[in-house]
């Protein structure tokens, strides 16, 4: 405990000292913050991702089922219960939530937090509409505020730590130039917009990796302790950043390497090798509530059957693997700062052997290993690559800071260059979530629609469509009773997720979603759209795609994903926040006599 508190104090001695003596790095945060902030509200009380939703669920449900039944059975329950055993995320949004809970138990809405129950869990069945529902509007909006302007934080405390790895390796220059990339990196700011995981576990990362620097610059041994311990606490928010364990190893070789030791020294120094795999263990076993309460298959599903599973699904189309690097960091960088970040990394990679030793040799090696990791996976989308992009950008900052000093009049033109391309790019992103779609169409629901009306719906979650709280909602698709629903209800709504079925291509490119019985579900939408059924539009928002049929990017294409990175709120595929281009919503009234019920394929 004492160890923390003084590494605590030392982190904010060192902070306050970086502000009072550098006001660029008080601006640089500052652009974090507003870019990141900005409309973080927005479709709320609605989630934006699914797995904004699961983290907040968890913890919810945890303490309903002991404010319910206060035992350590129902508390074992409510840790069990979820999509996944997300690890120490159900610490951190459990404690940011406790407030939360007080302020139901204030206002006398404890009881509703208690009725949460276990939402019914499985990819087939949608048990959280009702829960989502009946719960008080306020819970949720204060819970999704909560979450994202902890994740805001979080963001900027990436971006403050890609600064202090800059100064300590090289100097000021290069750590503000780091900073202010990452600053209007859009793959930052977008994550930053949703409550989830990929934001904190980078930031512990980076913390991870800060410290490895240390040890290697200094050879102090607390550091290396210090960075297996903070390595495995990024493990237990984020699996996915596990390379951080060979990169440990791969850091100590690099301080034998320096010290000029025998390579012998590495099985010899067992104290410090096998305590630090111990510490990181530790935090580990420590860092999943599942196991701590008996969960153990669910650990063991978690830690061993997770990666095998993101290594077998496909969530996306057949593609090069490079083509999903590509179209990814397209989008998360905008295609001037990506490129100047290859650049950077390519000399970076040019003067390694000159450098070996250097402590920035660390942030290489995580950068390889991770790169690996990845390129085992059939696809994957921006969100996976956000570990990697603080990185990029310190090499692309170390280059032109070296520049600076040869030839200053062409690394001050190529950063002014990059950062208005960027900060454009950044902008246009962030403007982009004071008028969302789906956003708008509750808002046009709030107006128009009575409050007793029916609306369907076919997408898998309500947190993929323009749902007002309040709505009399019935989903064919995801578990609602067909001998209950209404024959004819009075709307019915169409998201851009249905118009996929209406893409004449092979189900392998398709999403994972929108691959089961594609022909006649196509035909439902498409009969829907002109009027077969009695239907007609009455209300669109965003952009109609032509003939409503979406255009994607054809699998390998590189011409076609050029404008990813030109317009930031572009494209995605599966799981991640569903921007603009993605939001598009047809709300169809019925205007018939319900003769016939609505025909709905299986």
């Amino acid at each position: 405990m004492l160890g923390l508190r003084s590494a605590a104090g030392r982190a904010k001695r060192r902070f306050v000292a970086d502000l009072r003596s550098d006001p660029y790095l008080v601006a640089i945060l500052a652009v974090t913050v507003l870019l990141a902030a900005f409309y973080v509200w927005h479709e709320i009380p609605n989630f934006a991702t699914w797995d904004e939703r699961d983290r907040i669920l968890d913890p919810l449900v945890a303490y309903g089922r002991v404010i319910d039944q206060p035992s350590l059975g129902a508390l074992r329950e409510g840790v069990i219960w979820g999509r996944e055993p997300f690890g120490s995320t159900f610490y951190l949004y459990g404690l940011a939530l406790l407030p939360v809970v007080i302020a139901a138990a204030v206002l006398g809405d404890l009881d509703a937090i208690a009725a949460l129950g276990l939402p019914a869990n499985g990819s087939q069945t949608f048990g959280f509409w009702e829960v989502w529902h009946t719960t008080p509007e306020w819970i949720w909006t204060a819970s999704l505020l909560i979450a994202r302007l902890l994740n805001v934080v979080f963001a900027a405390g990436a971006v403050y730590l890609t600064y202090r790895i800059g100064t300590y390796l090289r100097d000021r220059t290069t750590g503000r130039l780091a900073g202010a990339f990452l600053a209007v990196t859009w793959g930052l700011i977008t994550l930053a917009h949703e409550g989830g995981e990929d934001i904190p576990s980078v930031f512990v990362l980076l913390l991870a990796l800060y410290l490895l620097i240390q040890y290697v610059e200094t050879g102090e041994r607390r550091r290396f302790f210090e960075a297996s311990a903070v390595g495995a606490a990024a493990m237990t928010l984020k699996l996915t950043v596990a390379p951080i364990v060979f990169t440990i190893a791969i850091a100590h070789l690099l301080r034998i390497y320096r010290e000029g030791d025998s390579w012998r020294r590495l099985f010899e120094d067992q104290d410090l090798l096998l305590d630090g795999a111990a510490v990181g263990a530790v935090v580990i076993l420590l860092g999943f509530p599942t196991l701590l309460v008996g969960g153990f298959i669910e650990f063991l599903s978690r830690i061993i059957g997770h990666p095998a599973y993101r290594v077998a699904v496909e969530k996306g189309p057949a593609a090069p693997i490079w083509w999903w690097f590509l179209r990814g960091y397209f989008n998360a960088f905008g295609l001037p700062l990506f490129l100047a970040s290859v650049a950077g990394l390519g000399g970076a990679l040019l003067t390694l052997r000159k450098r070996v030793t250097d402590g920035s040799t660390v942030l290489l090696a995580y950068l390889g290993l991770y790169t690996l990791l990845l390129t085992g996976w059939h696809d994957f989308r921006p969100h996976h690559l956000l570990s990697t992009l603080p990185l990029l950008v310190f090499f692309l900052a170390d280059g032109l800071s070296r520049l600076d000093k040869s030839r200053p009049a062409v690394a001050r033109s190529v950063v002014a260059v990059l950062l208005v391309t960027s900060g454009a790019y950044a902008a246009v992103g962030t403007a982009g979530y004071a008028s969302m779609p789906r956003a708008d169409a509750v808002d046009w629901m709030d107006d128009n629609v009575e409050r007793n009306a029916t609306m369907e719906f076919y997408t898998r979650g309500f947190e993929e469509s323009a749902t007002p709280h309040w709505i009399d909602a019935q989903y064919p698709y995801a578990g609602d009773d067909r001998e209950t629903l209404d024959p004819c209800p009075e709307y019915v709504q169409l998201s851009y997720r249905d118009l996929l079925y209406l893409s004449d291509i092979p189900d392998s490119h398709r999403t994972s979603y929108v691959r089961h019985n594609t022909e006649a579900r196509a035909a439902h939408v498409r009969a829907l759209l002109n009027g077969s059924y009695g239907y007609e539009v009455v209300a669109e928002f965003g952009e109609r795609p032509p003939g409503y049929v979406p255009e994607r990017p054809t699998p390998g294409s590189i011409a076609e994903i050029l404008s990813l990175g030109i317009y930031p709120q572009s494209d995605q595929y599966a799981d991640e926040q569903e921007l603009r281009a993605n939001q598009y919503v047809a709300i169809l009234e019925y205007n018939g006599s319900c003769e016939q019920p609505l025909p709905r394929p299986e």
